[in-house]
């Protein structure tokens, strides 16, 4: 196991659910109907947060280097919209029950992020953060043999509050981030305790996460 180091997002004294008093009750959730479009195709992902005694884990999959996009990069469960969806809520427990197996009655929704945006492939991501009770991430999945190829359960209180950074730069952006077109874009970088990266939108989508918390 590597060891993570530098500040940790959160001290002792804010383990567990208690890091989670931040996120406010009653947070309504939109339809993609609601949602500005910016001409984009769609997706929506779950950040799925695991109570386990005084921590509190965060499920990542790793998907099959067989994908023709994004192969063997680490994710959250997640995937396209498709049009019998009525929103980035719907998507992301659907997907999630598909790759993982956790039905979409096990998963409390606190609320949806901002959206975030593949330079790759061009696709604007809907970060959905919920609770996920009566499940054991490390015992109890079911994953998709054809998109996924493992699973990690981390305490999220391991992340640094300071993830280390890489610039990148792209000489065109997607439509969602023309306000950084010509520019380089900086990506936090998480590791894994096996030595696996967290980068890309996964990355940036935690990076939110912990500094909502």
């Amino acid at each position: 196991m590597k060891e993570l180091g530098g500040e940790r997002c959160f001290s002792q004294e804010r383990s567990g659910k208690g890091v989670l008093k931040n996120i406010p009750a009653g947070v309504p959730f939109p339809s993609w109907n609601e949602l500005p479009s910016e001409d984009m195709r769609r997706s929506a992902v779950l950040v799925p947060l695991f109570p386990s005694g005084d921590a509190l884990r965060i499920l990542f999959l790793r998907r099959s280097p067989h994908l023709s996009r994004h192969g063997g990069e680490i994710c959250f469960p997640g995937g396209m919209k498709e049009p019998d969806d009525l929103s980035p809520l719907h998507t992301a427990l659907r997907e999630t029950e598909e790759e993982t197996g956790i039905p979409g009655e096990a998963v409390e929704p606190l609320l949806m992020l901002s959206p975030e945006y593949t330079v790759v492939s061009d696709v604007e991501v809907f970060p959905v953060l919920g609770i996920v009770s009566g499940v054991d991430p490390e015992r109890e999945l079911t994953l998709s043999p054809s998109e996924i190829i493992a699973s990690y359960s981390v305490d999220i209180a391991l992340f640094p509050a300071k993830p280390r950074r890489k610039e990148i730069l792209f000489p065109s952006f997607t439509k969602g981030m023309r306000e950084n077109r010509g520019h380089a874009v900086s990506y936090p970088e998480y590791d894994l305790p096996d030595g696996s990266v967290v980068w890309g939108v996964t990355a940036r989508i935690l990076e939110k996460v912990c500094c909502l918390l």
